[in-house]
């Protein structure tokens, strides 16, 4: 099933997922688009959010909307998974914070340190998974830009972070992962 709002479609994956996570997620009563609550400091309180990384949604309407089709032409990429995942019989352990975070920091670690964006695309090319550091926001949105992809922030916290890291697959497969600065 598949619920149309706005120009958009909802991934029926999402009711699954959502329903499974809401041990490990916040309450939301609010009003505007909840990922952009959520990255306020107010809701945050130092937390960080772990976000599916199928896509909640397909925008399949570019004229209108509420976002005035602002990132139509990254988000015309995006497509809807095809696949159902019952997440309530998934082990989800890894979710666990400490686990998480043992995870995720061994991946950055293993992955190539690039200095570019050539020197990533060059190694996400040959199926590594690639950090590129930046040191503040306008440099951070300078990246996101040339990568073509979203480059927005709420609350200086950038569209779909963890810790300040977006992660994206720019040729399906290998990860790059924009990070701040250490």
């Amino acid at each position: 099933m598949n619920l149309r709002q706005s120009g958009r479609k909802v991934c029926h994956q999402c009711f699954s997922f959502f329903k499974m996570a809401r041990r490990y997620s916040l309450s939301c009563s609010r009003s505007g688009y909840w990922d952009d609550w959520l990255r306020e400091p107010a809701q945050r309180k130092g937390r960080q959010i772990v976000r599916p990384e199928f896509s909640r949604t397909y925008h399949f309407g570019f004229h209108g909307g509420a976002s005035k089709n602002q990132f139509g032409s990254i988000l015309r990429r995006v497509r809807l998974c095809e696949e159902f995942v019952d997440w309530a019989k998934e082990d989800l352990s890894y979710l666990e914070e400490r686990t998480y975070e043992r995870l995720y920091s061994s991946l950055l670690d293993h992955s190539v340190h690039a200095l570019s964006i050539k020197e990533a695309r060059r190694a996400l090319k040959s199926n590594e998974n690639v950090v590129l550091e930046y040191t503040d926001f306008d440099e951070f949105k300078v990246l996101a830009r040339k990568l073509d992809i979203m480059d927005d922030e709420k609350a200086t916290i950038p569209r779909t972070a963890y810790k300040g890291i977006v992660e994206v697959r720019p040729f399906e497969g290998s990860l790059l992962f924009l990070r701040p600065s250490i």
